[in-house]
């Protein structure tokens, strides 16, 4: 499906049909095109939209090329499917001399005109130039919008892992497994934003060392400011990797100390039963010159040397403050 934007004045239709671009056509967005479309692509911009299988690979001359005057980059942007599985769908963004050139094979917000609405993206230029930088803008809100999202995720499992010791019920070994198992997932989605803002670093400065000296002033001053917000972008990612691994660690270590204080309580358990087992072992010896048996007290005697060497070891753990 293509759809024809005139992007300086908010307006887009769907493919009329014909061999020519309609008048004002500053953008055309590829969804999924069909043989059909791609040859219209090739005559009116003089480039064919690139494969699905193309744009997933991961070489960087696949990534960001030239097809004659057409400057070509690929990013791989990050998405939350149903269920919260993390995914990444490529962006092509094909810059040639008539229009700019935008292929997907999935929705993707950076491509939907209500969102660059809504986001308010700069419309200033008429150009090309000036779309790309509206759809450069998009996937950087875009981006921007998952970022804070999994900073929701982390702090809501910060809180989870370090909530003070009075809110503490039971064991919390469980509680802490399911945590350490979403963190990886958001360490996953988290390698897939990591991976879509190097693309678009990478992708950004190709841009400006094809076009050279063809950037008008005003349209650079935007790619800077565009650098500028992907590399701020690129401090925050960094700080919520090692928050990530942060959380990792410190829940594994919980865990671990939760499993040494249950070993210490078994250990315990275990000594303070050994000296009342041995009584009650050697008084149910089966034979007949045990004295105690003829005291009158003897059974009294045996309870009460029970109960005493289990107290003495119980004892000597709490004035060592093992327990």
């Amino acid at each position: 499906m293509l759809t024809i934007h005139d992007f300086a004045n908010a307006t887009y239709q769907p493919w009329p049909g014909g061999a020519q671009l309609p008048e004002g056509a500053t953008w055309v967005d590829a969804n999924a095109p069909t043989p059909e479309e791609a040859d219209f692509l090739e005559r009116a911009l003089g480039v064919r939209p690139p494969s699905l299988d193309s744009m997933q690979e991961i070489a960087h001359s696949s990534r960001f090329y030239r097809v004659g005057p057409a400057i070509c980059i690929n990013v791989p942007l990050p998405v939350r499917e149903e269920g919260g599985a993390a995914v990444a769908h490529p962006l092509t963004l094909i810059l040639a001399p008539r229009a700019l050139l935008t292929v997907r094979y999935e929705a993707l917000k950076a491509c939907s005109p209500e969102y660059l609405a809504e986001i308010g993206v700069d419309r200033e230029f008429p150009t090309p130039a000036g779309a790309l930088i509206g759809v450069l803008d998009g996937m950087i809100d875009h981006i921007t919008d998952e970022l804070e999202g999994l900073t929701t995720h982390l702090d809501k499992h910060s809180r989870e892992v370090f909530a003070p010791r009075t809110a503490r019920r039971g064991l919390r070994g469980p509680l802490l497994q399911h945590v350490i198992g979403d963190i990886g997932r958001q360490r996953l989605f988290h390698s897939l934003m990591e991976e879509a803002l190097l693309s678009l670093s990478r992708g950004v400065g190709y841009l400006e060392s094809q076009l050279g000296d063809k950037l008008e002033a005003p349209v650079r001053a935007q790619f800077d400011r565009i650098k500028r917000d992907i590399e701020s972008l690129s401090a925050h990612e960094t700080r919520l990797s090692d928050k990530i691994q942060f959380l990792l660690d410190a829940s594994l270590g919980l865990i671990g100390i939760e499993q040494n204080d249950i070993f210490k309580v078994l250990t315990v358990v275990t000594v303070i039963g050994v000296p009342p087992t041995l009584i009650a072992s050697m008084y149910g010896m089966n034979f007949k010159n045990i004295p105690e048996y003829d005291w009158p007290y003897g059974y009294a005697y045996g309870l009460f040397m029970i109960c005493f060497t289990a107290f003495v070891p119980w004892l000597w753990f709490r004035w060592k403050r093992w327990i």
